[in-house]
């Protein structure tokens, strides 16, 4: 919120504080508990060693199923905390999503390689909670995006269409 705000949108003096209010609740509510679950349940069911044979089987679980669904877990309660009707969180999805697990994917692939072979559990959530900070000022500058969630973004340069 608060680093969307400033450091994105480049506003001066002004603080909304629904927003900031709304992002700390998302990620006090929801994010911060689901990743911890998320990490202990990957931690259980492949233990908990930092071999390369673990790693890339949390990785692929992470990243092929946990993240492209918490994106849209993300996006539809952010905007039902906003009282956005979900006929228009639906169009956005059906629009941005793809894109928005691209960009999740060029953050959380590198970070979450390096979290899941050398940082202990115990302090995974704290690693994570670091590259949250960047991701969630993406995530809440793209949400708070009035003109349309994704027309903006700039993954590279990235075609949907080429991408098989």
């Amino acid at each position: 919120g608060i680093n969307a705000e400033y450091g994105i949108e480049k506003k001066r003096w002004q603080h909304d504080i629904v927003r900031t209010a709304r992002m700390t609740a998302l990620g006090v509510f929801l994010v911060g508990p689901v990743i911890r679950t998320w990490y202990f349940s990957l931690d259980k069911v492949f233990g908990s060693t930092m071999v390369w044979s673990t790693t890339l089987k949390k990785l692929a679980l992470d990243q092929l199923l946990f993240a492209p669904s918490f994106v849209g877990v993300f996006i539809i309660t952010n905007n039902a905390l906003q009282s956005i009707p979900f006929s228009e969180t639906r169009n956005i999805l059906r629009s941005d999503y793809a894109k928005l697990v691209i960009a999740n994917w060029s953050l959380w692939v590198p970070a979450q390689l390096l979290n899941f072979s050398v940082i202990p559990l115990q302090h995974r959530v704290l690693f994570s909670n670091c590259v949250s900070l960047m991701w969630n000022t993406y995530l809440a500058n793209k949400a708070h995006d009035t003109s349309h969630i994704m027309d903006n973004i700039d993954t590279a340069d990235v075609k949907l269409d080429n991408v098989t």
